[in-house]
């Protein structure tokens, strides 16, 4: 596979995986295009899982990038939302979906970032267990108690959220009287 079929097959897959790394599309380009550049220069003729491979190197810069930026990435985001103007939505689902998903968002922040990482790695990257662990290089069932310890912190977060959004199993969107 040469460069260009590289970046055209993969270019969504990493963008998607910083993008909810680092919560800033413009730092997800950066670190897409970090990635992307560091995989060309690579030497991927021992490469067997390509996706994963990518993903691997992705979650290298994501943590290197976090790790530079702590807690000023989190005030960031903050910063931008505080400044965002409230738009009404022009349908009712709408606005639910966007409530739910910064809550989500805001709950996932709150992950341990080793969990977070294997959260996102696995449901929004949509990478097998198999293929987290390698991308993460830990063992398997390492990243299944993550992920099992992560679903649980997130249950609890969001069943104590005061908004109000996560109570129960039934959605705003089915919850019609």
């Amino acid at each position: 596979m040469d460069d260009r079929q590289l970046f055209e097959t993969y270019k969504e897959t990493v963008y998607l995986f910083c993008r909810y790394m680092v919560q800033s599309r413009a730092d997800a380009e950066d670190l897409c295009q970090d990635v992307f550049f560091k995989a060309m220069i690579a030497d991927r003729t021992n490469v067997q899982n390509t996706k994963a491979w990518l993903l691997r190197i992705a979650a290298n810069e994501c943590n290197t990038f976090l790790r530079r930026r702590q807690n000023g990435w989190a005030k960031e985001l903050r910063s931008f939302m505080l400044g965002m103007p409230l738009r009404t939505p022009t349908v009712e689902e709408t606005f639910e979906h966007r409530e739910m998903v910064h809550t989500l968002h805001l709950q996932l922040d709150k992950l341990p970032k080793k969990t977070k990482l294997a959260f996102v790695l696995h449901y929004s990257a949509e990478l097998s267990l198999p293929e987290t662990a390698e991308v993460l290089n830990v063992p398997l069932g390492t990243v299944k108690s993550r992920i099992n310890r992560g679903l649980k912190k997130m249950r609890k977060m969001l069943k104590e959220d005061p908004s109000g959004n996560w109570k129960g199993e039934e959605t705003h969107a089915g919850a019609k009287g």
